[in-house]
């Protein structure tokens, strides 16, 4: 976990897309049985997940992004290195 502390949008990001990639397959489901086959969604559960799925994706980018300007804005204002060179490799340093 202390390695997306840095980089937020990468662990919610992640997590966002499944659960909006999950959202929009149930929902492009539901739209073929509705518009091709003529079934009522009235009584189908699965209509609100779809529907938690979607919101629940894009909030989850959204906090994702929100995250990231935040960590950005602290290790500037910090003057600190987001990351840190843990040793040079392969280079001679000369004066």
């Amino acid at each position: 976990m202390l390695d997306y502390a840095t980089r937020p949008i990468q662990i919610f990001g992640l997590f966002g897309l499944f659960s909006l990639t999950g959202g929009m397959i149930l929902a492009a489901y539901l739209t073929i049985l509705r518009l091709f086959f003529d079934q009522p969604l009235s009584d189908r559960p699965v209509l609100l997940l779809a529907v938690l799925l979607i919101m629940l994706g894009v909030q989850l980018i959204i906090m994702g992004l929100l995250g990231e300007m935040i960590m950005r804005t602290y290790h500037e204002t910090q003057n600190k290195p987001i990351y840190v060179v843990r040793e040079i490799l392969g280079f001679e340093v000369s004066d």
